[in-house]
């Protein structure tokens, strides 16, 4: 789902008690704004939850909020994400853009994805214009940052999305036709950890003097590491977690093995009281992930920490998903968990259910 995006007004309802304000629904979202702004029908532009909005004279109203979209109440209604006026767009962004469902205006708008988690600092240097330093550059990047990361001095590189895609489920309220096609139709759930993200790539070079050499490429959400004085390495090393890499390279037969899972402990503020960990939620094999019930056999039968799993859950409405999503953690009995994620039994379809109680208490 687009940070920022033309959608339709598909219900406007009042709220009791309030003369100025109403409820607004877009896509499967609550919005409160300004009464008789908007009627079913109309075209807008949604602003999601977890962004952050430029500094500029529209949006000083959220100056308080350093600019940040996040879930809130107003008049005992949960409120989440912004809702503008075409109008309203087109003195933002003082140029004409495709007035079409669904159409993307993040860049136009100047919306950015809110992150809490803080990346390594970037020292990657520019590709040079002279032809012979651009290939000795690209030799540079591609081959010596894979094979002898310490002696390019280069922190980072953009994640490697030509292997494996980043892990960011899509929340349930941008996928209203879920409820159409899987109506009645029974999901895998587990808990979605309030962590960073990790992914773990197996890969082997060879040497020309002491043969191959195993290599575990680790990565946060939005980058490839090498410098390993950071808090994915640290973690990774911590837990031995490379012993359960071997596992499934031993079990699967390939050395095509990429895990993805979440990464908790004291970097995050320890909401769980755990000891640094690696919890795990995708494993793919020869690039195709594993279908829910052959992730739970293989991490079951060697013991691979995984998030924590749920019953299985059946698709019926967006109240009850949202009403799921509630509760405890099972990392820890006193603290709100993040939400759910639900995942089809083939493995093809996943989404998930933040908790809005986790969301309002967080300031997210």
């Amino acid at each position: 789902m687009n940070l920022a995006s033309i959608q339709k007004v598909i219900s406007v309802e009042p709220i009791e008690g309030a003369d100025k304000i109403e409820k607004i629904g877009v896509l499967g979202w609550q919005i409160v704004a300004k009464k008789g702004e908007f009627k079913v029908g109309d075209a807008c532009c949604y602003i999601q939850i977890d962004t952050i909005c430029p500094e500029i004279p529209y949006f000083e109203f959220l100056r308080e909020r350093k600019f940040r979209v996040r879930t809130i109440k107003l008049r005992q209604q949960i409120s989440q994400g912004l809702i503008l006026s075409i109008k309203d767009c087109c003195k933002i962004t003082d140029q004409p853009f495709l007035i079409k469902e669904g159409v993307d205006i993040s860049d136009l708008l100047g919306i950015q994805k809110y992150s809490k988690t803080v990346e390594l600092p970037d020292n990657m240097p520019k590709m040079p214009k002279k032809w012979y330093k651009k290939w000795l550059w690209l030799f540079k990047q591609k081959v010596l940052v894979k094979v002898f990361p310490s002696l390019t001095q280069v922190n980072r590189r953009p994640f490697p999305n030509e292997l494996v895609s980043r892990t960011d489920e899509e929340r349930i309220q941008n996928m209203p036709w879920i409820f159409e096609k899987f109506q009645g139709k029974i999901f895998c759930a587990s808990e979605k950890l309030d962590g960073s993200s990790i992914t773990i790539i197996y890969d082997e070079v060879n040497r020309l003097v002491f043969g191959k050499k195993k290599i575990y490429r680790i990565c946060s959400r939005n980058f490839e590491l090498f410098n390993k004085q950071n808090e994915w390495y640290k973690v990774f090393e911590e837990t031995d977690f490379k012993q359960y890499i071997d596992l499934l390279v031993l079990h699967f037969q390939t050395k095509k093995i990429i895990v993805q899972g979440e990464y908790i402990g004291k970097p995050q503020g320890n909401p769980y009281k755990v000891e640094n960990q690696i919890r795990l939620f995708n494993i793919f094999v020869e690039g195709k992930r594993l279908n829910p019930d052959a992730f739970r056999t293989v991490c079951n039968e060697y013991h691979i920490p995984t998030c924590p799993m749920l019953p299985a859950v059946m698709i019926t409405t967006l109240a009850e998903l949202l009403k799921l999503a509630e509760g405890k953690s099972l990392l820890n009995k006193d603290t709100e968990r993040e939400g759910i994620v639900l995942r089809s039994l083939d493995g093809n379809v996943s989404f998930k259910a933040v908790s809005n109680n986790f969301l309002l208490k967080n300031n997210e």
